[in-house]
């Protein structure tokens, strides 16, 4: 994902919402927010998306968040994504034709089992990488899909604050919350050198 600057007219989409002053505190709410993106590993915000973890106390260098300091990673482990296979599906669902996560059968949805997450709380979103599952993939203005050697769909990604995000099944309405500030520069991609792996065990 390239680095961009936010402008306000980013968050005018309908279903893109900015956290205000006065909301909970990140480390209250559950980040639903998976932007995709490159680099060489998965990571999240919070601790209650995994399933599976354990604690480490790595600091990563040189880390593309914030160059000048150091990047706490506090845990590793896997995260289960319950998502939508495809834009039919992703288009169906916003527009209440399905509701996610009910109604909905096992060819709509799909779980993505992904390892060796990163656990970085000071990230200001989750960043699933598409380079690290499955073996095809398709992006476009409209969509980024994913799919499986055999060509089944395994999720879709719409456009969503400047970059994609995956579309969750049964998280519409907690999806749309971002700590993106306008008029700030991001990048979400994140590269872990190979010394930092193996500090990590990853």
């Amino acid at each position: 994902m390239s680095i961009r600057t936010l402008s306000e007219t980013d968050f005018d989409a309908p279903d893109l919402k900015r956290a205000r002053p006065g909301t909970a505190h990140p480390s209250q709410t559950l980040c639903h927010d998976w932007m995709i993106v490159s680099g060489n590993c998965h990571y999240a915000r919070d601790r209650a998306a995994f399933t599976s973890y354990r604690p480490v106390n790595v600091c990563l260098k040189h880390n593309v968040f914030n160059p000048t300091d150091e990047l706490q990673v506090a845990g590793v482990g896997t995260v289960a994504l319950r998502v939508l296979r495809t834009v039919d599906a992703a288009a169906a669902a916003s527009s209440g034709m399905i509701t996610m996560g009910e109604g909905t059968d096992g060819a709509v949805e799909h779980t993505l089992v992904l390892e060796n997450v990163l656990h970085i709380p000071e990230a200001v979103c989750n960043g699933f990488n598409p380079l690290l599952y499955g073996s095809s993939m398709s992006c476009g203005a409209e969509a980024w899909t994913g799919a499986d050697r055999g060509g089944v769909p395994l999720w879709v990604a719409l456009p969503f604050a400047g970059g994609s995000r995956l579309v969750l099944a049964g998280h519409k309405e907690k999806q749309g919350v971002s700590e993106l500030i306008a008029g700030r520069y991001y990048t979400l991609s994140l590269y872990v050198s190979a010394e930092e792996k193996a500090e990590l065990g990853v």
